[in-house]
């Protein structure tokens, strides 16, 4: 199938692995983009991007990647507005826009992003982001409904041995994540102390 290049933003690799077979059927008009400053801490950044580079090697696409470690950006974009779905927002018009003016200044028609693919994101949300950001830079946003290749690219991703993370990336949905998973506060007592 031919079709116009496309630059995907890539969230990450389990939901690269989603549409991918949707998106090498391009003809090799598709190419990845892995730019995330939402994701914390540093480790996981850089668990998140070694697996992009992993799935990019394994499948044969090219992949353009911003190693930028981005906590400073991210928390300065979202301020106090720490709440979902306020932060949600702010976070998918950070990644988006980048990505719009990346897929502008390499001569892309479109972009898109793997976001779409998440039950658990904001469709509307992120719609409203790319189609935003698109506009600014000149570029189409494309949005196909791939929340359907979500189990199908979870199964792919875990066939392929790609690590896949356990919160969707930021500080804040890692605290929510795992702030109810040990409930035992540890006390030493005086007549424990030694």
């Amino acid at each position: 199938m031919t079709c116009d290049p496309v630059l995907v933003h890539v969230c990450c690799a389990p939901c690269l692995c989603g549409p991918l077979a949707s998106l090498l059927e391009r003809d090799g008009q598709f190419t990845a983009y892995f730019h995330n400053p939402n994701v914390h801490p540093f480790i996981e950044f850089r668990r998140r991007l070694k697996a992009c580079q992993v799935l990019a090697d394994q499948a044969r696409f090219p992949l353009v990647v911003d190693r930028e470690y981005g906590l400073q950006r991210f928390l300065d974009a979202v301020g106090d507005r720490t709440t979902r779905p306020e932060r949600c927002r702010i976070c998918y018009a950070l990644r988006l826009d980048d990505a719009a003016r990346v897929a502008a200044e390499e001569g892309f028609p479109s972009f898109s992003s793997t976001l779409l693919v998440s039950h658990q994101q904001d469709r509307a949300a992120i719609c409203d982001a790319g189609c935003a950001a698109g506009a600014r830079h000149g570029v189409n946003f494309e949005a196909p409904d791939w929340r359907g290749t979500q189990e199908a690219g979870l199964r792919e991703a875990s066939r392929r041995q790609l690590y896949r993370q356990q919160y969707c990336g930021c500080i804040f949905s890692e605290y929510e994540r795992y702030k109810n998973t040990n409930r035992h506060v540890y006390r030493q007592t005086a007549a424990h102390s030694g």
